[in-house]
């Protein structure tokens, strides 16, 4: 286990809330093939239209949720990631239920002897490594496949637009705590999902600018009243990362139960965690030797986040064509230490670079180097350095 680092107090519930002169003067998320927003969406303020919306993305997450499936089933899954993460290859993952309390699931490595196991029985989770992190990749891939849409997205600010793409139409419903003050058509607070209003299937997930799940149903057959894709594939800064295949989902009448039951060395290990969906937190950064300007440069940071203390196991850049400021980010998001919650959080860091200038308010300026301190922990603890451009 790392060891626990200053505590990132600065967390709201939205960007918005932490710094209101962040949008003042934001450049938008970079261009992206996968953005399927490109023109300003309208805002859904009329009941009806938010009511119709939510009914779209519940008709949607009913779609992913096997939890309801009361019968015994086994589901496997192949996938291959490649990227910035610290465990990439070819992966093979299972699952089996036995339609009540009880669950299994694998994930191995192809080719090394890394295997997480998690076994849930009456409401208690046992692993073969109880208190190892469970992989990035692993992790996004779950989230993918089992939780792209948010519960409780009736409290959020929702935009809509209609897209149609590879000749089919989407609904694309773009969820924030808050909508920013002159929003680009997607906001760097926003998720993002499009689904196919005909079928209620999800053919988009975007859970921040920079990276997106991309689904694919051909072949896709009906399983309880669920229709899982026959493929994802999710790109990262343009690139794909994770291309993952459903290699089967079927009835398991003859489930042995000995699966369910944790060995004896499980047992004397103590319970261990589950995964959490994905969550957002916002971070502000300031330069910590010089005048500011009203700009501010945001950056999204994909991280895994520990259990028990909150410290980051694991994280990639999502915008990495300003190298310096891509590893900047990821060196302030690693020496952070965020609320735990007992669970492994899937976390999207928006990373708001608050720009240098010349003179305070003045226009932003390039430098060399910049030393970088988070904005709530300021005169607190020694901040980070790491060269960094600033440009428009």
């Amino acid at each position: 286990m790392r060891s626990t680092t200053p505590l990132f107090l600065g967390l709201c519930a939205a960007s918005l809330a932490c710094a209101p002169a962040v949008f003042a003067q934001t450049n938008p998320p970079p261009p992206d093939p996968h953005e399927m927003v490109t023109r300003d969406p309208r805002t859904l303020t009329k009941p009806s239209d938010r009511s119709a919306a939510l009914d779209l993305l519940d008709r949607a997450r009913h779609n992913y949720n096997l939890h309801d499936v009361a019968v015994p089933y086994a589901l496997k899954v192949s996938f291959e990631s490649n990227g910035m993460a610290e465990t990439e290859g070819a992966w093979t993952m299972e699952e089996i239920s036995d339609g009540g309390p009880h669950w299994r699931w694998t994930a191995e490595l192809q080719g090394t002897d890394l295997r997480v196991l998690r076994i849930g029985t009456d409401g208690r989770v046992f692993g073969n490594n109880p208190s190892e992190a469970v992989p990035l990749r692993v992790q996004l891939l779950r989230s993918a496949l089992h939780w792209p849409i948010m519960r409780n997205a009736g409290a959020s600010a929702i935009r809509a637009a209609d897209v149609e793409r590879d000749g089919i139409s989407m609904s694309c419903l773009l969820l924030s705590v808050s909508i920013p003050l002159n929003p680009a058509p997607r906001s760097w607070v926003e998720r993002e999902h499009c689904i196919d209003p005909a079928t209620g299937f999800l053919q988009m997930w975007s859970e921040a600018p920079g990276i997106y799940a991309v689904y694919d149903y051909t072949g896709a057959k009906n399983f309880h009243g669920h229709t899982l894709p026959q493929r994802i594939s999710i790109f990262e800064d343009g690139r794909l990362a994770v291309l993952a295949n459903l290699e089967s989902v079927e009835d398991a009448p003859n489930l042995d139960p000995a699966l369910f039951k944790p060995a004896p060395e499980m047992e004397a290990a103590n319970e261990s965690f589950t995964l959490a969906s994905p969550s957002r937190f916002p971070m502000r950064v300031d330069p910590s030797d010089g005048p500011t300007s009203p700009f501010f440069q945001p950056l999204i940071v994909h991280a895994i986040l520990d259990a028990q203390d909150g410290t980051v196991l694991d994280a990639e850049a999502l915008q990495t064509s300003d190298r310096d400021l891509s590893r900047a980010a990821i060196d302030l998001v690693r020496s952070t230490t965020f609320p735990p919650s007992g669970f492994q959080q899937e976390a999207f860091i928006n990373v708001q670079f608050h720009m240098p200038a010349a003179r305070m308010d003045g226009p932003p300026i390039f430098h060399s180097s910049v030393h970088w301190m988070i904005w709530e922990r300021r005169g607190r603890v020694p901040p980070v350095r790491r060269s960094s451009r600033a440009g428009n």
